[in-house]
């Protein structure tokens, strides 16, 4: 499968990653060539854009790096744009009736998001009832709502969200790590630029990720009319069939008892 491949040379940003991970490792150029069973040289040429990366490349980097899945995805993104999941698109977007009845139909806060920018594309009633300042934009307006922008502009945002900061810094991180070759520049420029009204913007844009925070999948909200707070698990979903250009975004109640980061079981 992967030999049919049209191999496509990867741009700068992957070496980048690939730099990023190993130095966040501790790891020399030597090291990773031994953990991936490639010469030095070769792996030199891997991480300074001299060569191409395959699916399968990609695939041995990562599992030799301990990558995180988000990882993954960004350098298949970057080397080889028909394989990756993570969704482009232009405004206003153009969404199945098909999958705005199945959003609706679906008992839990839910949205569809374009990510990795994460603008607002529909929303179902429950969400709209929870939420309704990430209502998505009538199409007649030039730009999207964006889930990063209403987050940090929006007082309602930071007093119904417990552990605003954490969901903040998350998303943050996703934007500055996964939108290079992947949201147009102007657009980054206007997400960035309307959150740098908030004071908390550039500590939190400069601040280091654990694998753990970014593991934290627990959002904490105070909901109207209701005496505790509740906690919901949210979770990004690509369709692929029928394929689309946006994500299904979803907050699921969590019960109190689930840790904050849930490991993963294997039986």
């Amino acid at each position: 499968m992967v030999e049919a491949l049209d191999l496509i040379l990867e741009q700068p940003l992957v070496g980048m990653y690939m730099r990023y991970r190993r130095e966040t490792l501790g790891l020399t150029q030597e090291d990773a060539a031994r953990l991936m069973f490639i010469s030095v040289s070769l792996y030199r040429k891997l991480e300074n854009g001299e060569r191409a990366m395959s699916a399968d490349r990609i695939e041995d980097w990562c599992a030799a790096m301990d990558a995180p899945k988000w990882m993954l995805e960004k350098m298949l993104s970057l080397a080889l744009p028909r394989l990756s999941q993570l969704a482009v698109g232009s405004w206003p977007p153009v969404l199945r009736v098909e999958d705005l009845e199945h959003l609706e139909a679906l008992p839990v806060p839910a949205f569809f998001h374009r990510s990795p920018e994460q603008d607002v594309l529909a929303a179902n009633g429950i969400a709209l009832g929870a939420f309704p300042w990430l209502a998505p934009a009538s199409l007649d307006t030039e730009r999207p709502v964006n889930v990063l922008e209403q987050f940090m502009t929006v007082p309602e945002a930071r007093e119904l969200i417990i552990n605003w900061e954490t969901v903040v810094h998350r998303l943050l991180f996703a934007l500055r790590v996964l939108s290079p070759g992947l949201v147009a520049p102007e657009r980054f420029e206007q997400i960035l630029d309307s959150c740098r009204t908030n004071p908390d913007f550039e500590r939190l844009w400069a601040a280091p990720m654990s694998e753990e925070l970014y593991n934290d999948s627990c959002v904490q909200v105070r909901l109207p009319g209701m005496d505790a707070p509740m906690r919901f698990t949210m979770r990004h979903y690509n369709a692929f069939h029928p394929e689309c250009g946006y994500q299904l975004f979803m907050l699921t109640p969590r019960s109190p008892e689930t840790p904050t980061v849930d490991p993963l079981v294997i039986d």
